[in-house]
């Protein structure tokens, strides 16, 4: 069937000067990407951007549908390249932090790294799927989540649970959460990214 990300080209879509929000960065390697027989300077996430965007969130705005999309079609670019089981070894003495159901309580996920601490290549973390649903926060929790897995590949993972999948989504809360802030399309292209989550982590095998 023909991918919902076909016709999303998130570089030409504009962003209004009245957006406050945060902003992705042209990389610094000077990275391009094709789109729509276009070539852009590829958008990247940055450390700057993840703490403009927790903060964004805490003051209950919403981050610009073209970051939106970027960040989605980064990731499902990098989850088809994965295995479905992966491969985890952590280094003697060094802490790694296992994180379970989020369900979509971003202030509970904020709790949690005021705690224990922002991800980072010194401090990594597992989060063992069902990011959303249930709780009213699922966009906020998954795109920062998101966010966090593209600054730290090999330091931040995420398994895929049980509601991340079509039926749990449109039976308990992330579908109608898409649709209010952002659209039908985005439903479909979540769907698409989380079936390429990986099912299982091995710490140490």
């Amino acid at each position: 069937s023909r991918s919902s990300f076909a016709d999303c080209n998130p570089y030409s879509i504009e962003v209004e000067t009245s957006y406050s929000g945060p902003h992705l960065e042209e990389s610094n390697d000077g990275e391009t990407v094709q789109e729509g027989g276009t070539e852009y300077a590829r958008l990247v996430v940055t450390e700057p951007f993840i703490l403009r965007l927790i903060q964004h969130y805490k003051d209950q705005k919403c981050l610009h549908r073209k970051y939106a999309c970027v960040i989605l079609k980064e990731m499902k670019a990098y989850l088809e390249q994965q295995p479905s089981l992966v491969d985890i070894t952590v280094p003697d003495g060094q802490k790694f932090t296992i994180c379970g159901d989020i369900h979509g309580q971003f202030y509970d996920l904020c709790n949690i790294f005021d705690m224990n601490g922002l991800p980072s290549t010194e401090n990594p973390y597992l989060f063992n799927g069902d990011f959303v649903d249930r709780g009213s926060f699922s966009v906020e929790c998954i795109f920062t989540l998101m966010s966090f897995k593209l600054l730290y590949p090999k330091h931040f993972y995420m398994a895929r649970g049980n509601h991340e999948s079509d039926n749990m989504t449109q039976m308990y809360g992330f579908e109608g959460e898409l649709k209010a802030k952002y659209s039908s399309q985005m439903v479909s292209m979540f769907a698409e990214v989380f079936n390429w989550l990986p099912l299982s982590h091995l710490l140490n095998g």
